[in-house]
C-alpha cells in the first residue's frame, strides 16, 4: 500500500498531537488534514511546527469539511457529537475512519453500526494493544471460572476525565459479560454508597477513581473464599494509545466495510 492520508480533528488536544507527531515520523502516513476550532488559538499554526518537528507547510485548519478531502482514513478522539458528525461524513465521502472517542450513547453506537454498511470504522474504547490482550484474558478466565467468582473491574484517570466508567472499564465489563452470556446493563453495578445490601452473586461491580495526571489504569479482580486473581494494566505514555489507532488506520484504509475492533484488526493482519 502506498502512503495514507490521515485527517486528524481536534489535533490541538492531547491525543491530536500525539498523532501528529507520529505521523509525521512514519513515512507510511502523512497528514491530510488538521483541524481545531475555529476560536482556538491553534488556527493557522503550521502543523509540524506545532507538532515540535519541521515546518510541512500545510496549515491547521477551522473549516470541519476540509477533513473529507484528499484523505483516506479520519482518526477521530473528539467528543460523542463531533464525533457523530464525522462519521456521517466520512460515510457520505466513502472514507474509512478509526474512532477511539468514549462516552457514545447506545442509540449513537447502532448509528455506526448503520453507517458501517458502507465504509469501514475500527471503533474501540482504548486503541492500546495491551489491553487488546487484557480483554482477551479477562473473557479466558471468566469462562474458566465461571460464577463461582465475584468479578470486580477498578479503573483509574486524570482528574481531567468526564465520563465514568472508562470506556476501557466498560469495554472489560463486557468481555466478562459476554463469557457468562449475560447483558452488562442487567448485571452492571457502579460506585456503591451506603447501604445497599450484599453483592449479588452474578454482579460485575466497578470503581472509579480520579486524580493527577494518570493516563490510565485497569484492575480486573477475580475473588473466591481465599484466593484472588489479578488482571492489571497501566498505561504511563498515551503514545501507546496513538500507535494503536495509527495501526488500525493502515489497515481501515485498504479494508472492507464494517464495524471492526482493534482485535480484529490485529487478528487480520493489522
Amino acid at each position: 500500500m502506498n502512503k495514507v492520508s490521515v485527517s486528524i480533528p481536534g489535533c490541538n488536544g492531547r491525543m491530536g498531537k500525539t498523532l501528529l507527531s507520529l505521523i509525521l515520523e512514519n513515512s507510511k502516513y502523512e497528514i491530510a488534514t488538521a483541524t481545531c476550532l475555529p476560536n482556538e488559538d491553534e488556527v493557522g499554526i503550521d502543523v509540524g511546527l506545532f507538532a515540535g518537528k519541521g515546518k510541512i507547510n500545510k496549515e491547521i485548519k477551522s473549516e470541519p469539511m476540509s477533513l473529507f478531502q484528499n484523505s483516506n482514513v479520519l482518526i477521530d478522539f473528539t467528543v460523542p457529537e463531533a464525533t457523530m458528525f464525522h462519521v456521517k461524513q466520512c460515510y457520505e465521502s466513502n472514507m474509512s475512519i478509526v474512532i477511539g472517542t468514549t462516552g457514545l450513547s447506545e442509540m449513537q453506537e447502532k448509528k455506526l453500526l448503520f453507517y458501517s454498511k458502507k465504509i469501514p470504522i475500527v471503533y474501540s474504547a482504548n486503541f492500546s494493544i495491551g489491553v487488546t490482550l487484557l480483554s482477551k484474558l479477562v473473557s479466558q478466565a471468566t469462562k474458566t471460572l465461571g460464577f463461582d467468582w465475584d468479578i470486580e473491574i477498578l479503573e483509574m484517570h486524570h482528574k481531567q476525565k468526564v465520563d465514568s466508567p472508562s470506556g476501557t472499564a466498560l469495554l472489560l465489563g463486557n468481555s466478562v459479560a459476554d463469557a457468562r452470556q449475560q447483558e452488562l446493563s442487567n448485571v452492571k453495578s457502579v460506585s456503591r454508597d451506603g447501604l445497599v445490601g450484599k453483592r449479588k452473586e452474578d454482579e460485575i461491580g466497578f470503581a472509579v477513581l480520579r486524580g493527577g495526571d494518570v493516563v490510565g489504569e485497569h484492575s480486573v479482580l477475580f475473588c473466591n473464599s481465599g484466593e484472588r486473581i489479578e488482571l492489571v494494566h497501566k498505561a504511563t505514555n498515551r503514545s501507546i494509545f496513538a500507535l494503536g489507532a495509527l495501526r488500525a488506520s493502515y489497515w481501515a484504509a485498504d479494508a472492507q466495510p464494517g464495524l471492526y475492533s482493534l482485535a480484529d484488526v490485529l487478528e487480520n493482519g493489522g
